[in-house]
């Protein structure tokens, strides 16, 4: 237990929609509830928070140049590379990471800086193995490939969120602190309908990447359909190439987690790091909504 009150850091390179985002705004919001001292630190050119954070949680907005500015809300257009974003996190950790008890990283962008500039306690919280998030032909990608592989071997205190990562791959770990639920958001749904002739209702998680397999239950679902089966069918975020599903844009975890209670049946596909948390899976089992995955914990 730590009795300290805590200075923590937690840069990154802009807020948005995926779940590692998610998990970094829920961890700030519960150790600001502890009172401790929580800041992000990120480029002015991100989105604002799509993640509720606490009032009690500081914003650092910053420039090219690693310096605080006020942040321009109303009109900007982004235009400055990935690398620039890294480059201003490592000048502003330069200057001032001494004045925080501990930064985290947590992904292979924000490690380096934290590794090159910051001379505090650093951690890494490493929640999937980037590297298979960038295959493909491409410069760009095999550029991103090469930081995320090395980003690994990196002399930060390694924490993963899942037993598989503790040697998966480059990853060496003996510290895993898994992922949690706010039962008071996701929490079952009363009854189901378990009439004969009712509509089935199939749901997923639409995604572009190939291997989150959003795609995969299009199709499923097209083939269900050719053999007269009656479902009704579900996409939440991002439409896939099987157009004839219902498209929903599920704001905030309240309403992501209605969806779930929608649902007769979630299908959760996906092709790689089989094992590890897929945070769709756990969520809809909250609100008892059954589940189809590839293998995703708690499946086998």
């Amino acid at each position: 237990m730590i009795n300290k009150k805590l200075k923590i850091l937690i840069p990154i390179i802009s807020f948005g929609r995926a779940g590692g985002i998610r998990v970094l705004t829920q961890l700030a919001n519960h150790w600001s509830s502890m009172g401790h001292e929580i800041t992000f630190l990120t480029f002015f050119e991100s989105e604002n928070p799509y993640y509720p954070v606490s009032e009690k949680v500081t914003i650092l907005w910053i420039g090219r140049d690693g310096f605080d500015l006020y942040k321009n809300i109303e009109n900007y257009k982004p235009k400055n590379s990935m690398l620039k974003r890294m480059i201003a996190i490592y000048r502003y950790l330069k200057r001032n990471s001494k004045n925080f008890d501990l930064v985290l990283a947590n992904a292979s962008e924000t490690s380096w800086p934290i590794w090159f500039a910051s001379r505090t306690l650093n951690f890494y919280y490493i929640q999937a193995y980037e590297v298979e998030f960038n295959l493909g032909k491409g410069l760009r990608k095999r550029i991103k490939r090469i930081f995320s592989y090395f980003s690994y071997f990196l002399p930060l205190k390694r924490i993963v969120n899942a037993d598989i990562y503790k040697k998966y791959k480059n990853i060496r770990s003996t510290l895993v602190i898994p992922p949690g639920l706010d039962f008071s958001l996701y929490y079952p749904k009363e009854s189901s309908n378990t009439e004969e002739n009712k509509i089935f209702t199939v749901g997923c998680i639409g995604r572009k990447a190939v291997w989150k397999g959003s795609d995969d239950v299009g199709e499923a679902v097209k083939i269900i359909r050719s053999r007269g089966y009656n479902v009704h069918f579900k996409v939440a975020f991002e439409p896939i190439s099987y157009l004839e599903h219902d498209l929903v844009k599920p704001d905030g975890d309240k309403n992501l987690s209605d969806f779930y209670r929608s649902l007769d049946v979630l299908v959760a596909p996906g092709h790689i790091q089989l094992g590890a948390f897929h945070y769709p899976v756990i969520e809809a089992m909250a609100c008892k909504t059954p589940v189809i995955t590839t293998g995703y914990y708690p499946a086998n």
